[in-house]
């Protein structure tokens, strides 16, 4: 049975569902991070992020040890590593995909940035090249009720020069825990035979190895789903637990949801901690020209195995060769309640050309978020 369902009540406020460590979970990322690849951020607030930043020659920026802070509470571990595990593009009138990450590389294909890449920010130079800015920017509201309070982020950016076309990858981590990773696309479009600029397709593949906590060895993953009723005045909720190896569809008629939770005691007498994968811009998630098997779902649970690192085209050496994509990652079903899960999570945008895109495409974004639940007994601004 892959789903056990919960009631709002139980939701609220039950006691995390607490299961033994598997024998064979993953070790425990305690790696130390190289001082070079510490990155730490602190707003006046008194609000931190700390975290590693990697670059890797297929991957790109990996972010890893990835910890928050609000103000005046212990840091805690929200992400073990992260990273866009897989980026494939193809063009209307192409018949066989191209697989950036594994294929050609991110990290092998670094855009070497200026100061006026990198506008009020700094840039760290990464594989000898000075390759990511960081800044911090506002954002406006945080909340306004009585009072009001204007909040910022802290921004991870990098390029990566994939001619004709630019790819970049973001990482924003605000100010209230909220973490929004996105993917850009800009440069020149290709001409198909009748000299007319094509439309294009981008699937971006996430893999998120969450780690709440302590310890990474005892998620457990929960789906939320809000349905109108027949009157479509009212909505019901529905909570189930993902327990074992699971895809999922987005659904352009729910509101749905993924809660990834801390599977230890409640923290400050109230819940048990985790963070929301939010869905954004999931209207093209269809899109399969050619029936690959990742491209079936949106989303992927699977248990944590060193030999899945790319959503899609995965050959690794010393690995199984069956291993190929996030499809074949969940295939025996294994037991993830209480164990150490990673989410694979794949984001499809479908680009209608216009005459404004000849010479060049503005830069479009993909987006989602990752927003903390049950951190704290109250707002902690």
């Amino acid at each position: 049975m892959f789903f056990k369902y919960l009631s709002l009540t139980q939701l609220g406020f039950i006691i995390g569902l607490l299961c033994s460590p598997i024998a064979n979970a993953a070790p425990e990322p305690s790696h130390r991070c190289a001082a070079a690849n510490t990155i730490s951020k602190t707003f006046p607030s008194g609000a931190t992020w700390q975290l590693c930043a990697e670059m890797r020659p297929e991957e790109g920026l990996t972010l890893s040890q990835v910890y928050y802070a609000a103000p005046k509470k212990p840091a805690r571990r929200v992400l073990g590593e992260a990273s866009l595990s897989q980026l494939e593009t193809v063009f209307d009138t192409e018949t066989v995909p191209r697989y950036l990450v594994t294929q050609h590389g991110l990290g092998r294909n670094l855009q070497p940035l200026t100061a006026t890449d990198c506008p009020n920010g700094s840039i760290k130079t990464m594989l000898q090249t000075k390759a990511l800015c960081r800044n911090t920017q506002e954002y406006g509201y945080q909340y306004k009720y009585q009072t009001q309070r204007q909040g910022s982020f802290f921004e991870l950016i990098t390029h990566y020069n994939l001619a004709p076309q630019i790819y970049s990858v973001r990482w924003r981590f605000y100010e209230n825990g909220i973490i929004e990773p996105a993917i850009g696309v800009s440069g020149q479009l290709s001409k198909a035979a009748s000299n007319r600029l094509e439309n294009f397709t981008l699937h971006a593949g996430w893999r998120l190895d969450f780690d709440l906590g302590a310890t990474g060895s005892n998620d457990q993953i929960l789906e939320v789903t809000s349905t109108s009723t027949e009157d479509r005045l009212r909505k019901r909720v529905s909570i189930a637990t993902i327990d074992r190896e699971h895809a999922r569809l987005e659904d352009p008629e729910l509101k749905r949801l993924w809660m990834i939770r801390d599977g230890t005691t409640p923290y400050e007498g109230i819940s048990v901690p985790a963070y929301d994968l939010v869905p954004n811009q999931y209207t093209d998630s269809r899109l399969n020209p050619f029936s690959e098997p990742w491209l079936k779902w949106d989303i992927y649970f699977s248990k944590y195995n060193p030999c899945e690192r790319y959503a899609a085209d995965n050959r690794l050496n010393d690995c199984p060769a069956k291993n190929t994509h996030a499809v074949r990652y969940i295939s025996n079903k294994e037991s993830i309640d209480g164990a150490d899960s990673v989410v694979w999570y794949k984001q499809t945008y479908h680009h209608i050309v216009r005459s404004d895109d000849a010479l060049r495409l503005g830069t479009v974004w993909s987006s989602f978020q990752l927003v903390p639940r049950d951190w704290h007994s109250q707002n902690q601004f």
